[in-house]
């Protein structure tokens, strides 16, 4: 297996986790003692869960334990399945489900604690289907890089037009260059995804009164991000409160692109997160 190099903060526990159609999910933990809440993050597309060490990190330090599994297809996972991008049993769906097993084994491991789903692009598509289904077992949601998923989808081949002329082919991502760097030189980072399009389209639909309507959310958008940005972003947010959920925040960022926690501004928007994290907890 080659895995991609990291941080000093990335170094953290490795678990397993089996879910439902017997795919082995790897998932890593920055734990620390007495959490006062636990934090799930759910990543995006041709990415993978090291890639959150530096936010792990600052929420452990904050009195958060987090989790973040490598979704089937992509990092550990997807290496021991066979290769990165295809997801394996039930597609999609049985990849919301993977999400979903993760999520009952933080759980499991700390009875009684505050319990936070937190997806980014891809992941926050999924998360938002997690909270149709089991909203009522999350104490917060938390959506980065994220939209109403309707039609038209955005196309992907697209994302970088905004910001030509680029130096690279993923610098929607960020506007740190470095970070963006980083992502150009991971192996575990920037594959096509192996599935039909109609698996995507299985993560469409608008909110409905599924979700609680006491259920925390916060909506954190880069302003110029292509895949949300800011009228996507608040498009989400309204939907989210015309089915009657109270208490929805959105926090959008000016020039910011897509990866809000590697962006220029990355330490504003950890402390925005650990603000609203610490208010509902």
């Amino acid at each position: 297996m080659t895995e991609p190099e990291t941080a000093p903060e990335t170094a953290a526990e490795i678990l397993k986790v089996t879910d439902a159609d017997d795919v082995t999910i790897f998932v890593t933990r920055w734990a620390i003692e007495a959490p006062r809440a636990v934090v799930h993050i759910a990543h995006g597309l041709g990415e993978h869960a090291a890639r959150y060490g530096r936010l792990g990190a600052a929420l452990n330090s904050a009195g958060y334990t987090v989790y973040a599994d490598d979704h089937r297809g992509h990092g550990r996972t997807g290496e021991a399945m066979g290769g990165l991008g295809p997801l394996g049993p039930r597609g999609m769906l049985g990849t919301i489900d993977a999400v979903h097993a993760v999520s009952e084994f933080a759980q499991s491991q700390h009875p009684g604690v505050p319990f936070v789903l937190l997806g980014h692009s891809w992941g926050s598509l999924l998360a938002q289907k997690c909270a149709l289904r089991w909203g009522r077992e999350l104490q917060g949601l938390v959506l980065t890089g994220t939209r109403l998923m309707m039609p038209p989808f955005p196309d992907m081949t697209s994302f970088n037009a905004g910001f030509e002329p680029a130096a690279t082919p993923y610098d929607w991502l960020s506007r740190d260059a470095a970070e963006v760097a980083k992502y150009v030189a991971d192996p575990w980072c920037g594959f096509s995804p192996d599935f039909p399009n109609e698996e995507m389209v299985l993560l469409g639909g608008p909110p409905t009164d599924a979700i609680p309507a006491s259920l925390p959310i916060l909506v954190m958008n880069g302003a110029v991000d292509p895949v949300g940005g800011e009228a996507s972003g608040a498009a989400l947010v309204d939907a989210y409160r015309a089915v009657g959920v109270e208490d929805v925040t959105y926090l959008c960022y000016p020039d910011a692109r897509h990866e809000v926690f590697n962006e220029t501004n990355r330490d504003e928007v950890t402390a925005d997160l650990i603000a609203w994290l610490d208010a509902h907890s």
